[in-house]
């Protein structure tokens, strides 16, 4: 009899399927938060753009989050390299998302997504925003809330990439971004059952951006102003090659922004000038000098285009290869001390917003003017009612971890046993120690080849539940989702 009781667990155990959720993360002052375990969240993220901005077609029926078995490999690899979080720019709202969000929900990866598109009437117009604000621009907004609210690993939306990116866009657009926040930071408070931030990504133009960052974080009538942005992303390519603090003028930035009142991060870097790239700024934006004011990073990109940034070669006979940035990528990652990273930031919730003023913009260029665009005709239905028939995400079970595309290593070599590996509910993937590619040290130079490769297991970040050794809690985790099995299947 306990040799049936235990081939009958191991039957479950193999026959379950994975539906387990990630944390909701908050905004708190200005540091990212665990909902649960009141950690810091620090992004250690990729911008996840197949194709680039000019393969979107909303008529193909495809997106980057829309094939479950691209995002498995992709997860995957992902889990090994060490990432939270993935950026994605253009996104179908009337598509099915579930597999892809699910996949990247049980490996520990957030999304933070762009609402807009390149498409005309799916974003500002920069030279004439008023000409774009209106009622069908926010349907198109207010779909990708839908589709994408119900999903735990939903981290953030941007309001807006980039549409300010010299001095006459400046003098007209930033009342327009703050009325866009304030419209979807509306919809998400009547339709979500949970908040969710809104933010913007800014250019590094350096003559507007301490202007951009002071429009969007100060408050107009207090704390719970919803025209300001919770979050302000940064696209910076400063730091090239084998640069240092001051060269790349981060230490400029971490001036810039010591005393914000949001959580601030890149939402884009990787400077390429310097091939393959090295990677070394990892070391400074996750180190002492600048975690007290930034909350991390997305690398630009995962896939490899035209514009030479990519960490992966995406072929058309369906195979793909990392490049030597994945690998230097991964070696600086695996440097990281999460258990550092996570520490929770003592003067964040002090944070109070400066208040409004045509005193905090410096450029005589730059819209020192507080008033902001009523909300366009027929929003205040939108709002209130929602939009018609929208395409609501849900989480799914995922029954398939092993990856089944083949992938190479930058050194050609087939990776074998590529698979997801789900993690715990309160879990974030983080860097591993992982050797994807079998490469022992950053170098342009080709590396040694071998039959094959493999790498270990990711880890997750400890929580509350993880006191005991990665073996044993590992071990107690799987027990309980056995158990967990068996309770849904008879209804207890």
């Amino acid at each position: 009899m306990v040799s049936l009781h235990y081939i009958f667990l191991a039957l479950v155990a193999f026959f379950c399927s994975y539906a387990v959720a990630v944390q909701n993360v908050r905004v708190q002052g200005n540091d990212f938060v665990n909902n649960v375990t009141n950690a810091r969240f620090q992004i250690i993220g990729v911008a996840y753009q197949p194709g680039g901005a000019s393969g979107f077609n909303p008529g193909s029926g495809v997106d980057p989050l829309s094939n479950g078995t691209i995002c498995l490999r992709d997860a995957a690899l992902m889990q090994r390299l060490g990432v939270n979080a993935i950026r994605v720019y253009n996104l179908d709202p009337d598509l099915d998302h579930d597999m892809c969000a699910s996949i990247f929900n049980a490996v520990g990866i957030y999304m933070l997504l762009d609402v807009n598109s390149p498409l005309p009437g799916q974003s500002l117009n920069r030279g004439d925003p008023g000409s774009s604000y209106n009622s069908d621009y926010l349907t198109r907004i207010f779909a990708v809330v839908e589709n994408f609210k119900n999903y735990p690993n939903t981290l953030g939306f941007f309001g807006g990439n980039e549409v300010i990116n010299d001095d006459p866009s400046s003098g007209i657009v930033p009342p327009y971004v703050r009325a866009v926040n304030r419209d979807l930071k509306n919809y998400i408070a009547a339709h979500v059952n949970r908040t969710i931030p809104v933010g913007y990504s800014a250019a590094d133009v350096r003559p507007i951006l301490a202007d951009t960052w002071s429009y969007f974080q100060c408050a107009i009538n207090g704390t719970t102003d919803l025209t300001r942005a919770d979050f302000f992303g940064l696209n910076s390519y400063s730091w090239c090659g084998n640069s240092t603090f001051e060269l790349s003028e981060y230490n400029q930035l971490v001036t810039q922004f010591s005393n914000t009142s949001v959580p601030v991060f890149f939402s884009e870097y990787g400077c390429n000038k310097v091939k393959p790239r090295i990677w070394t700024e990892v070391e400074a934006l996750y180190g002492r000098q600048m975690t007290g004011v930034f909350s991390g990073g997305i690398v630009y990109e995962w896939t490899q285009e035209v514009n030479d940034f990519g960490l992966a070669v995406f072929n058309d006979n369906g195979t793909v290869q990392l490049r030597t940035d994945f690998d230097n990528l991964q070696i600086q990652l695996n440097k990281l001390n999460v258990t550092t990273l996570e520490a929770g930031n003592s003067s964040a919730t002090a944070v109070i917003p400066p208040t409004c003023s045509s005193g905090l913009i410096t450029s005589p260029n730059f819209s020192n003017k507080f008033i902001i665009p009523d909300p366009p005709q027929g929003a205040a239905d939108l709002i209130k009612n929602g939009i018609r028939n929208p395409k609501q995400g849900k989480l799914v079970d995922i029954k398939d971890t092993k990856v089944s595309l083949p992938v190479q290593g930058s050194n050609g070599m087939v990776i074998s046993n590529l698979a997801i590996k789900p993690l715990p509910n309160d879990a974030s993937n983080t860097p591993n120690g992982d050797n994807t590619s079998g490469v022992s040290s950053i170098s342009s130079s080709s590396p040694s080849a071998t039959s094959s490769t493999t790498g270990t297991a990711p880890s997750a970040t400890q929580s509350k539940k993880a006191a005991a050794s990665k073996d044993s809690t590992f071990t107690w985790l799987w027990g309980f989702a056995i158990v967990a099995c068996v309770a849904s299947w008879v209804g207890v």
